[in-house]
């Protein structure tokens, strides 16, 4: 039974999370309807960069307009749009739509985490994986380090396993330097990095058509739902799970409804695992990666 005082902290604490203060609990939760170029979903998404291409949202899935034909340092003008307004530790995950998965050429689906982006520079942490499961599948760590064709790889995971089938989904979080991604809830990849301490959650995608094949697919992949959530500083001991109808802070909003409808998701985070890979090597020009 729930007191009144105990409704008016929920919804207090609700509201408050839905202007995202720094550090308590933002979550934000999209399946993508209606049809925008560039995604904007009432001015919540963003890309600043100038040199990068944008993601576009149809028919319930967000997507790349990335053409893959790019040379030199524009072939890693990925697509990507970015939130606002997340405390430092953060997660998202996002629903794999895959529709003619191929290995002749490569097509990857991005969760941000970190990221900053203005004209000409973008920073922040790229969580990835290939959109083919099979021995030529991988997850990856990259660190953008500011101008187009500027990055570093912070983990590079492949073989069977580590690639995405459509309705897979990819997740990624950061907690203080740890940065964690996982495919259906089992940990892909982990490491730690403490080059950027602030940035906000994305997604991002690639499209690379080798040998010319795979030209025009960029609808073929995308996300079919997102949710990213900011991590407070109660979240960041030891493993926890947290589930939520409405209220995306771990509260039962059930009489405070309306302040908690656009707080949705389900979030699970483990930490202290053992980190699998850790490569720092740093590449000061546009010939990296994937491949």
């Amino acid at each position: 039974m729930k007191t009144p005082a105990l409704i008016g902290i929920c919804a207090v604490l609700c509201a408050l999370a839905s202007v995202s203060p720094a550090g308590f609990c933002q979550t934000y939760t999209t399946h993508f309807a209606g049809a925008e170029n560039p995604l904007s979903e009432g001015g919540r998404w963003s890309n600043k960069g100038l040199d990068w291409t944008n993601i576009r949202k149809s028919g319930g899935i967000a997507f790349s307009t990335q053409s893959g034909t790019e040379t030199g340092k524009f072939k890693f003008a990925d697509s990507y749009a970015v939130l606002s307004g997340f405390p430092p530790d953060q997660e998202a995950w996002g629903k794999a739509y895959i529709a003619r998965p191929r290995s002749a050429y490569h097509q990857e689906l991005e969760i941000l985490l970190r990221f900053t982006s203005s004209a000409h520079k973008t920073t922040g942490y790229e969580c990835f994986a290939r959109c083919v499961d099979g021995p030529s599948s991988y997850v990856e760590i990259v660190r953008w380090d500011g101008p187009l064709g500027k990055f570093t790889y912070l983990a590079r995971m492949r073989g069977a396993g580590y690639g995405l089938k459509s309705g897979d989904t990819l997740k990624a979080s950061i907690v203080g330097n740890a940065i964690t991604v996982s495919i259906n809830g089992v940990q892909k990849a982990q490491v730690t990095d403490d080059t950027f301490k602030t940035g906000n959650p994305g997604i991002g995608e690639f499209l690379a058509c080798d040998g010319g094949q795979g030209i025009g697919t960029n609808a073929d992949f995308g996300f079919a739902s997102f949710t990213a959530r900011g991590i407070g500083k109660g979240d960041q001991r030891g493993s926890l799970s947290h589930r939520g109808e409405e209220g995306g802070c771990g509260l039962s909003c059930e009489t405070a409804r309306a302040p908690c409808r656009r707080l949705q998701g389900h979030a699970t985070l483990h930490h202290g695992l053992p980190i699998f890979v850790s490569i720092s090597s740093r590449v000061s020009d546009a010939s990296r990666r994937r491949r």
